[in-house]
């Protein structure tokens, strides 16, 4: 996130808050949550995640209907045996050895995408999985490969650090830090001694997205009648952890020299 025009005293509570201390004039600051932003991750903007028993509907609009949102215990028991995160749409796609699968999808906004906290990616990546439109092979050995058992699941709010525009009197910008409550998707998976959470965020927290960063993530129904696009991979020869594109994401069309409508070739 972009720091620069927030004011001096919330930087430098906010960088106590991540537990270091503070050093350096407004534009050291600013620089340094930036790239604690870049380092940590989603470890640097979480404030705290409160498990909750039930989840009240948002005004703010699904991308895509899956089902109505369920209790996310349904998914206890079920087996993990692949699945595509940000292909086509921002939703993390689980596909189950029972023959079931269920969808993490998330609110409408502009340039919104999901992602996994650190631990729960790393369990999950042992299996061979598509992620924006790269199929990516388990980097085990073929023998070690098995599906992973959901432990627990949970539905909570997280409060997260925002920037938002303030209004702003002659030519400068200015920018507040801000914390923004968004509900995320937990589970605990075979191999995990804590909760990892599936969360939504945009890149662009503009009017558009009525400056929100943060999206609301739910579950959607247990399905049958969507079968798991991969299972296998396109070389079998190929090697552990390689990757393969299937769906190319970037436009096909580019400006070249002033002209309009260059194919790459």
């Amino acid at each position: 996130m972009d720091y620069y025009h927030c004011p001096f005293e919330q930087l430098r509570r906010e960088i106590e808050r991540r537990g270091y201390i503070p050093c350096g004039g407004h534009d050291e600051l600013s620089e340094g949550l930036a790239r604690d932003d870049t380092t940590r991750g989603i470890n640097a903007t979480t404030v705290e995640t409160v498990v909750k028993d039930s989840v009240e509907p948002r005004s703010r609009k699904q991308i895509a209907e899956y089902g109505p949102p369920i209790d996310p215990t349904l998914l206890v028991g079920e087996k993990i045996v692949y699945y595509t995160m940000n292909t086509f749409f921002p939703t993390l796609q689980m596909f189950f050895e029972s023959g079931l699968s269920c969808t993490i999808s998330c609110e409408q906004l502009h340039n919104v995408f999901v992602g996994i906290d650190p631990e729960l990616r790393f369990r999950l990546t042992d299996l061979t999985h598509e992620e924006e439109g790269v199929i990516v092979k388990s980097p085990l050995p073929q023998k070690f490969i098995a599906s992973i058992r959901i432990l627990e699941s949970v539905v909570a709010e997280r409060t997260s650090v925002s920037t938002k525009p303030v209004a702003s009197s002659g030519k400068y910008q200015n920018a507040s830090i801000v914390r923004e409550a968004h509900m995320v998707v937990g589970l605990r998976l075979e191999g995990m001694p804590n909760m990892g959470y599936v969360w939504a965020k945009t890149n662009d927290p503009s009017e558009n997205n009525e400056n929100h960063t943060w999206s609301d993530a739910s579950v959607g129904g247990l399905r049958e009648d969507i079968p798991a696009p991969f299972f296998g991979f396109p070389a079998r020869k190929t090697k552990m952890g390689a990757q393969v594109s299937v769906v190319e994401k970037g436009s096909m069309i580019e400006h070249h020299r002033g002209r309009e409508g260059v194919f790459r070739k």
